[in-house]
C-alpha cells in the first residue's frame, strides 16, 4: 500500500502496520517499502492471540497468523475488515480508496457550498 502514502497525507488519513517480526526484520521491511508510517511490533504475538487472529487447525504447521486489514473511522471504530487469509481477501489500493471516500463523505464539510462558508 506504499502507493497510497501521498494520498493519505493530503487526506488526513493514517496507516499503521503491526509486525510479528523482531526489530531488525521490521526495520528492514519498513526500509524496503520506503514506508513513512508507523510500524508497531508484536514479536511475542500477544496481540494476535488477544484478537483471535490465529488459525490452529493445521497440526503440521502449527499456528498460522492471519493477515487482516482494518479500516477505522475518525473515532477509531472499525468500519470494515478485510481477511487476507487468501490473497483475494486482501484489499486493493482502490478498495481502500473507496472505503476512505465513503468515510469522508460522512463529514459535514465533504461537499463545499457557499452555505458552509457563511455566504448566501
Amino acid at each position: 500500500m506504499k502507493e497510497l502514502q501521498p494520498e493519505f497525507r493530503v487526506n488526513y488519513c493514517r496507516m499503521i502496520t503491526v509486525s510479528v517480526d523482531d526489530r531488525m526484520n521490521t526495520d528492514e521491511t519498513r526500509t524496503a517499502l520506503a514506508a513513512d508510517w508507523p510500524f508497531l511490533m508484536d514479536p511475542d504475538r500477544t496481540l494476535l492471540h488477544e484478537l483471535q487472529m490465529v488459525d490452529r487447525t493445521d497440526p503440521v504447521h502449527g499456528e498460522v497468523y492471519i493477515p487482516y486489514t482494518f479500516i477505522l473511522d475518525r473515532r477509531r471504530t472499525i468500519y470494515k475488515i478485510y481477511n487476507g487469509w487468501w490473497f483475494v481477501g486482501r484489499p486493493t489500493a482502490e478498495e481502500i480508496r473507496m472505503d476512505l471516500r465513503a468515510l469522508m463523505s460522512q463529514r459535514p464539510d465533504w461537499v463545499y457550498s457557499d452555505k458552509q462558508s457563511g455566504e448566501g
